[in-house]
């Protein structure tokens, strides 16, 4: 260097080199910064997602049961208080919550989203059912009071007893047959809705001043006894036919309405003895035991009556002209229509005198069950499907946020897609977990006709006798209709009112084996019912039994009450349904 030279060539180019490494330090920096930055802003949006499914779904809130006072809400929380699953009972409180507008769980929600636009949905395990039923405010049919339903097969045999200790209807169709060396005792009336056929040397045997009811054809084929303390009631004809000696012995009168002239009302081949009364009793006896009977026959519309024995005394036969009893001088009305008889039909009256004020009578009220009943399931149908098969229209519940507006269930969510798929950056999170389902309350309501669980858990104890359901309707014509998931079973309970004054009915349906078929029915008071709590679940086993009730359909205007008159709450335990979670953050612009 030079005398008053400033820089030599050399050190000029070191200058040149620490500047171009100032400058590309100072790039790297200010990249390293932004990429920085970019990857903090990206670790912020994702973690959004899964910050607000940790604090929803891990903890249970303040305080700990909120659920059970939603006043004292401070910080919501799903969790169980007692588990480590998802309480049903404070996710409906949460969503019931956003929808009445809450502002504390609002704003819970918008601090945890950094008031992002968000979608936060909830799968649960769903059922979908179906019924076909019918519902008739007008039908005059039901259950008589007082009357079970009888539930068992209708083709029985063998020797085995069937006792049936309340009046029973019988609704086999076509036809209740009985085979076999079986007997069928009876306390009290027995209503067979359609044909009864008696084949082998099966006894009948109603006591205690039961009644049998007969909807179409009572066919006797071998050797039957029967024994009715009651009356007979027989809608189609008396037909005795095969080998061997029959009985029939009827404490007091025989109807048969037949109303046809194309059939003998009574037909019998071979030996055949049919008592109406007791044999050798007389009007004005007094002998404990002693009844009296006649024989009463509707032949196209027209009544007659015998008080004495038709066989032995042709003569004995009477018309009803509407208002008074007329002796027949003739039998050519009843020639061919009545009778068709072999040599040892034997039939004995011990009758009593014919009133003229006589009403000829109406079919019994019990064969009316079925077909004129208010309410009729024919078909029921269930299937349950896991919340991962679910789609998106199936939520069970959902919230959105968008547009600085909260939507509970929007019904029209490919809105709230269009928003999200319009954005910058979407981030996403999903959880498979488990729900606990404890669904129950002393006193439940059902109000308006909104499908959802009403009662639910795992049933651990058996159901004692004496527990019993209430329902209390009010004093309006309408129905509830509630699917039952009985374990593997799947029952529906109807419960129905007719008219302002009438009773209360109810009846239980099980699917079983593809059909359709009564479990039991019930008749209340003007404007209650109640059901043991045994007919509509079973005994449980094992592990327990999965319970649930399901409101299915209901046109009661004001509200149905139902109460547990039989505290089963203390039987019932949680069941653990898989719930998926799943929730999407974006930006808004």
């Amino acid at each position: 260097m030079r005398r008053g030279q400033l820089l030599s060539f050399d050190a000029l180019l070191a200058v040149v080199i620490v500047i171009f490494m100032l400058g590309a330090v100072s790039a790297t920096s200010d990249n390293l910064k932004s990429g920085l930055t970019s990857l903090l802003g990206w670790y912020d949006r994702t973690s959004i997602p899964d910050t607000m499914l940790d604090v929803l779904l891990k903890s249970p809130g303040s305080p700990p049961n909120w659920s059970e006072n939603v006043s004292t809400l401070a910080v919501p929380g799903l969790r169980s208080y007692s588990g480590q699953y998802v309480d049903y009972n404070k996710a409906v409180a949460f969503f019931n919550l956003l929808k009445n507008n809450d502002s504390r769980v609002e704003k819970a929600l918008l601090n945890l989203s950094l008031k992002h636009p968000f979608l936060l949905d909830f799968y649960l395990g769903k059922w979908t059912f179906k019924a076909n039923f019918s519902w008739n405010p007008n039908a005059g049919g039901g259950i008589p009071p007082g009357f079970s339903v009888y539930n068992g097969s209708c083709s029985v045999s063998g020797t085995t007893n069937i006792d049936f200790t309340q009046p029973t209807i019988i609704p086999c169709d076509p036809e209740f047959f009985s085979h076999g060396s079986l007997s069928i005792n009876s306390n009290s009336d027995i209503c067979i809705v359609h044909e009864f056929r008696s084949v082998g040397s099966s006894h009948l045997y109603i006591s205690s001043g039961g009644n049998l009811v007969v909807g179409g054809d009572w066919v006797i084929d071998g050797a039957v006894t029967t024994d009715v303390d009651g009356s007979a009631y027989i809608m189609g004809a008396l037909v005795i036919r095969g080998e061997g000696s029959r009985t029939i012995n009827i404490k007091h009168d025989l109807y048969i309405f037949g109303e046809t002239s194309t059939r003998p009302l009574i037909s019998v081949t071979g030996a055949a003895t049919i008592n109406i009364g007791t044999p050798g009793c007389t009007p004005g006896t007094q002998v404990p035991g002693c009844t009296l009977g006649n024989l009463y026959v509707n032949v196209n519309g027209v009544w007659y009556a015998a008080n004495r024995s038709p066989i032995t005394d042709p003569n004995s036969w009477y018309k009803w002209t509407g208002s008074g009893w007329e002796k027949l001088d003739s039998l050519a009305p009843l020639e061919g229509t009545v009778f068709v008889r072999g040599a040892q039909l034997a039939i004995n009256i011990a009758g009593h005198p014919l009133s003229s004020d006589w009403t000829p009578p109406s079919p019994p009220e019990c064969l009316n069950y079925g077909s004129g009943q208010p309410l009729t399931v024919s078909s029921l149908e269930g299937n349950y499907t896991y919340p991962q098969q679910l789609n998106v229209s199936q939520a069970w519940n959902r919230v959105a946020y968008l547009n600085g507006s909260f939507l509970v269930n929007p019904t029209n969510v490919s809105n709230v897609f269009a928003a999200m798929n319009a954005s910058s950056w979407v981030s996403y999170s999903e959880r498979n977990t488990v729900m606990s389902l404890f669904k129950y309350n002393r006193t439940m309501w059902i109000v308006g006709n909104s499908k959802g669980i009403i009662f639910g858990g795992v049933l651990r104890y058996s159901i004692p006798n004496y527990a019993l359901l209430k329902f209390v309707v009010p004093n309006e014509t309408g129905y509830v209709l509630i699917m039952v998931v009985d374990g593997g079973n799947l029952k529906v309970l109807g419960v129905w009112k007719t008219s302002g004054t009438s009773t209360v009915m109810g009846q239980i349906w099980e699917l079983a084996n593809g059909t359709v078929r009564t479990v039991a029915t019930y008749r209340g008071s003007s404007n209650s019912l109640t059901v043991p709590w045994g007919d509509v679940f079973s005994s449980p086993g094992g592990a327990g039994r999965p319970v649930l009730m399901y409101l299915y359909s209901n046109t009661f205007t004001l509200p149905v009450e139902m109460v547990d008159e039989g505290d089963i709450g203390v039987l019932l335990s949680p069941m653990y349904e898989p719930l998926l979670v799943k929730l999407w953050v974006w930006d808004e612009r």
